[in-house]
């Protein structure tokens, strides 16, 4: 994580903390962003699966015939 003591020894004391504060909103806006793009990609790829018309009954024991 970048210090907000390295910008202001870089850039000065006023252009310092302006630089850290955008590059720390940039940074946050990207994470924002690609949990949202994981989330739609999860609800899109359940939606693509379509559910069986007539799904096989569950059996609750083995069936023998006698």
């Amino acid at each position: 994580m970048r210090k907000l003591e390295s910008y202001v020894a870089r850039y000065g004391p006023e252009a310092g903390p302006k630089l850290y504060q955008v590059l720390q909103s940039q940074a946050a806006h990207a994470g924002v962003s690609a949990r949202l793009r994981r989330k739609i990609a999860a609800l899109a790829e359940q939606r693509s699966r379509p559910l069986p018309l007539f799904p096989e009954p569950a059996m609750s024991g083995p069936v023998t015939s006698e």
